[in-house]
């Protein structure tokens, strides 16, 4: 049985980041607004933590999360990857949310890996979460707040609604009407979109080519 708890909603302010912290530090889970859309976050760092975001939203085990960080050293840091193609590099730093695919060369992170040899990360630009990310110093594991196959929430009250007392704290960023980032990978010199949202192909080709 879960552990659960009695749950915060509190003002999308940096007057609140530390309670955010908190919790992270604790294993659990936050809802914040992304640079996308709300997400339920959790360590990306913490195996337990990681686990037990699996179980709260329900999600498929054999998918990995996308890993959200505050600057490109975390991918180093903590990930071992380094001298990123040009391309890569450049997709990454876009001014817009990409979700990009890296390999990870080095062995563990089996519970972020979840038998795969990429990882999906996006470096956040802007917004309450960059502060949140860069004040707590370690990446988080960031997928939509809803429950495997269900509509993103679109405001706190609806991920109340998905993951209740199961999250202890809501940042309230407001009604938010968007779309998820669009994931890419780099094959060589090929950029294959494996997912199309917020950036469309055309941008996409437009801007980085």
């Amino acid at each position: 049985m879960r552990e659960k708890f009695f749950s915060h909603f509190v003002p999308c302010s940096r007057d609140y980041i530390d309670r955010g912290i908190e919790y992270l530090s604790l294993g659990k889970s936050i809802v914040i607004l992304t640079d996308t859309i709300y997400g339920i976050c959790a360590d990306a760092l913490n195996p337990l933590a990681v686990e037990n975001l699996y179980k709260v939203r329900q999600r498929n085990p054999k998918k990995p999360f996308v890993i959200l960080l505050s600057d490109l050293n975390q991918l180093e840091n903590f990930f071992g990857i380094k001298n990123l193609n040009p391309l890569e590099e450049k997709l990454l730093k876009f001014e817009k949310p990409l979700t990009v695919l890296l390999k990870v060369e080095e062995c563990g992170w089996e519970w972020l890996r979840r038998g795969e040899d990429y990882l999906a990360f996006r470096l956040v630009k802007k917004g309450l979460i960059k502060e949140l990310i860069k004040s707590y110093g370690k990446p988080l594991v960031a997928p939509s707040a809803n429950w495997e196959s269900f509509p993103p929430a679109k405001d706190v009250f609806q991920a109340f609604i998905y993951f209740s007392s199961e999250v202890p704290i809501y940042f309230n960023c407001g009604k938010v009407e968007g779309k998820p980032s669009t994931i890419v990978k780099v094959e060589g010199n090929k950029l294959l979109i494996l997912r199309e949202g917020l950036v469309s192909k055309e941008e996409l080709i437009k801007e980085i080519f």
